[in-house]
């Protein structure tokens, strides 16, 4: 094999070691000082030049034309770019070009060759580490395939032996590491505490193996599904940037690593801002020429969908009795978030009235206050007494949500900050409101007490912060 590699550094060091003396190297370098060590110490290279790898003359006189491989690999990506560019001139089957900045790979990927990133990649397998460092990730197959290693601990033994007998028609358990040896699963009558296993199965593996361990302890929003949706409009008083900036974030903090972005036209803005997260999060951009709301709505329900993101546009809400987003959220097979731009969550509010929707915003509000270390405030709003009928009834119906929420507190061992107020419920969320980021809402539809549509509607409208309306 004829391999034409441009760049004489560490990484070229490295990879020559590994090589074999019957591989032709041509080696280009342009500093004569990095080049001489190569010379004598690899019987695989076959000629060197101390020449400037970017000029289309050299690679003439290195013979580009007749090499099966290229790699670009100097310390500058203009140079790396022109030099697989004059590779992909001359119908090279296999160019490979090592990018250092990774708002230049664009480039590269017009030229449709393969880079490695050394910092996104590297970032990326570093962010996978901070997520689960008992997990270890490699793609196969141009990223149509994984390999998920995972190491069983003493409180994963029963979820793991489950998993290892699975016969799912996406992923397959490949092998047990165990005492510096591979068996394979017919080797394998129990999963030991230290064993660590090797799952290969399609892209996603990670998510559907994490929740398999997290079963006893689901997180929000993957216990409604894996994906977010993220709705963007034409509206012009829509900043794209805080909204794509509050998405991502909570996307990161709630492990959701696929986002099915919905928009009504293309926009460069929101290209720009995708780049910058599209190493560590799988982004789909989604053009739809019907009504956002429906567009959402549809997508959401045909897909695994666990939260649903839009911004708040005010020409939206400007009738007062329609509450469009109360609409959208009672559609949706998920919560939708409202988005004001108010992250990060250090703070968040849940006014509670008892019902079952309202149980479910004090539980997603537990889960995300523990996945963002955040701390959580509950609030009971008491009516004037004449719409209960006397203080008695209304003091019973205050002790019995109290009581709710101590005990969803003891379950999820997470202190709880309780309020009670009295008075108008809308201005009295709101007043508090101020000091918290996000405030979860039960955005049922009844009638009867103060969490009517219009009440809950009000509250998107007015609140200073993000939303979370749970159905």
């Amino acid at each position: 094999m004829k391999i034409l590699i441009c760049g004489a550094g560490r990484i070229t060091d490295e990879l020559l070691k590994r090589v074999g003396s019957t591989w032709e190297i041509t080696l280009i370098e342009k500093k004569s000082a990095k080049i001489a060590p190569f010379s004598t110490r690899f019987p695989s290279i076959v000629r060197v030049m101390n020449e400037d790898a970017s000029s289309p003359v050299v690679l003439e006189k290195a013979g580009l034309k007749n090499q099966d491989c290229v790699l670009a690999m100097t310390n500058d990506d203009k140079v790396n770019l022109a030099v697989v560019g004059f590779a992909e001139k001359e119908n090279i089957k296999n160019i490979l070009a090592v990018v250092r900045d990774p708002a230049k790979i664009p480039d590269f990927h017009k030229i449709k060759v393969k880079t490695i990133s050394m910092s996104s990649d590297i970032a990326h397998r570093v962010y996978k580490f901070l997520k689960d460092p008992r997990v270890r990730i490699s793609e196969f197959g141009e990223g149509h395939a994984e390999l998920v290693e995972l190491t069983a601990e003493k409180q994963s033994l029963e979820n793991l032996q489950h998993m290892a007998k699975s016969r799912d028609d996406h992923w397959r358990m490949a092998g047990v590491i165990r005492s510096n040896r591979l068996e394979f699963p017919d080797q394998i009558n129990e999963i030991r505490k230290g064993d660590r296993l090797l799952f290969f199965g399609e892209p996603g593996l990670y998510n559907i193996l994490s929740n398999r361990l997290a079963q006893e302890d689901p997180h929000f929003p993957r216990s409604y599904g894996q994906q977010m949706i993220l709705g963007i409009g034409e509206d012009e008083g829509l900043d794209v940037a805080e909204l794509l900036n509050e998405a991502f974030y909570l996307a990161r903090g709630t492990h959701i690593e696929q986002i099915r972005v919905i928009c009504s036209r293309e926009s460069e803005e929101i290209h720009q801002v995708l780049s910058r997260w599209s190493e560590s999060l799988q982004i789909d951009i989604n053009e739809q020429d019907i009504a956002l709301h429906k567009s959402i709505v549809a997508d959401a329900s045909g897909n695994d969908a666990g939260i649903a993101v839009l911004g708040y546009i005010r020409k939206l809400s400007r009738y007062f009795f329609s509450h469009p987003y109360m609409k959208i959220a009672g559609k949706l097979p998920c919560p939708l978030l409202v988005s004001k731009f108010s992250d990060p969550y250090e703070r968040i509010l849940v006014p509670f009235n008892g019902s079952l929707s309202g149980q479910r915003a004090v539980e997603i509000a537990l889960d995300l206050a523990r996945q963002f270390d955040a701390e959580v405030s509950v609030v009971v709003v008491v009516e004037p007494s004449y719409l209960h009928g006397s203080d008695s009834a209304s003091g019973q119906w205050e002790n019995q949500l109290l009581s709710q929420i101590r005990e969803l507190s003891r379950i999820y061992k997470i202190k709880v900050e309780e309020h009670v107020r009295h008075g108008n419920p809308v201005k009295e969320i709101l007043a508090m409101s101020e000091d918290y980021q996000l405030l979860v809402i039960s955005s049922d539809t009844y009638k009867s007490g103060f969490f009517s549509i219009s009440v809950a509607g009000m509250l998107v409208n007015r609140s200073p912060v993000s939303l979370l309306l749970v159905s």
